[in-house]
């Protein structure tokens, strides 16, 4: 009866403290969020006065959108976890944060690269006071004719991808056909004119043509596909494993939908900081992120 009790009490104390670090995981990405949304406010609030964004100005804003990404791509595999870590409503108001901050940040980004788009000042001359001014539209980011990039081809698989993901290890295919791996899984450091950015990639994120196809690297389940501004983020669940697509410039999936090895499920999107193609890929088991590379085909 002892041991039963002791075995009992222990179970507790492992499920409490994973609530526990789950509510400790929230709290830090609110705080996060409420952190970036004042240092953002501060930046608009000197545009306002200035009508114009700096450079130092640009590589903060450059930093808030790294940062933002990083969260909005947790907060998604977060989400997905059985039982749900978030509440229907708590993921609400993370959605609305994370988009407000990414819409703004583009914003402010897009007046540092096209300052003939920023609104005129209403009491100027030029200004129409009886008229109420139109709502502004960001303009289509445009990009400079960039130089063709160098991709290999990466390995087929030629494993049958069916069954119990786990005994694929190192025969898993790539889900681009062609691309280069930009940064891989883990820690990283980005270091240049500004201020060091350190970071942590909880997958590996591919540079490849814009509009290339992105496939499903095993047969699955899709069981959930979000759109956070522009562009989409797709999970599928394999078993007790689960992989998920981010930065997609569209979708070719429906949540709920069966999909098989190498099928497309959409496409890639534009890096608004390069101009060129990206991908984020990250695998899971269960809560646990592993680094993609060791299962990719070699």
């Amino acid at each position: 009866m002892t041991k039963t009790k002791n075995g009992l009490l222990a179970i507790l104390l492992v499920l409490t403290g994973n609530v526990f670090a789950q509510n400790d995981a929230k709290i830090t990405l609110k705080k996060d969020r409420a952190m970036m949304i004042n240092e953002m406010n501060q930046i608009e609030r000197t545009f306002k006065t200035t009508k114009k964004i700096s450079r130092e100005a640009m590589m903060e804003l450059t930093d808030l959108n790294r940062k933002i990404e990083g969260q909005e791509r947790y907060v998604t595999s977060m989400s997905r976890q059985e039982p749900p870590v978030f509440t229907t409503e708590e993921m609400q108001d993370a959605t609305r944060e994370i988009t407000r901050i990414k819409r703004t940040v583009e914003t402010l980004r897009n007046y540092y690269y096209h300052p003939e788009s920023i609104p005129k000042d209403k009491n100027t001359a030029a200004a129409r006071p009886a008229a109420p001014a139109p709502a502004y539209t960001p303009p289509a980011r445009t990009y400079p004719v960039l130089p063709p990039q160098q991709h290999a081809t990466f390995p087929v698989s030629n494993a049958a991808l069916t069954g119990d993901f786990g005994l694929y290890r190192g025969q898993i295919p790539y889900p681009l056909e062609k691309g280069t791996v930009i940064q891989g899984f883990g820690r990283f450091k980005i270091e240049g004119s500004g201020p060091e950015i350190m970071g942590d990639n909880p997958g590996c994120t591919f540079s490849a043509p814009v509009n290339s196809a992105v496939k499903a690297v095993f047969e699955g389940d899709v069981i959930s596909i979000s759109k956070m501004g522009s562009t989409f983020y797709i999970v599928v669940r394999h078993g007790r494993y689960f992989t998920a697509y981010s930065n997609l410039a569209s979708s070719t999936v429906t949540k709920g939908s069966r999909v098989k090895a190498g099928q497309v499920i959409g496409t890639v999107g534009r890096d608004d900081e390069t101009g060129y193609g990206k991908l984020d890929f990250i695998l899971m088991f269960d809560d646990k992120n592993l680094d993609p590379q060791a299962w990719f085909v070699h």
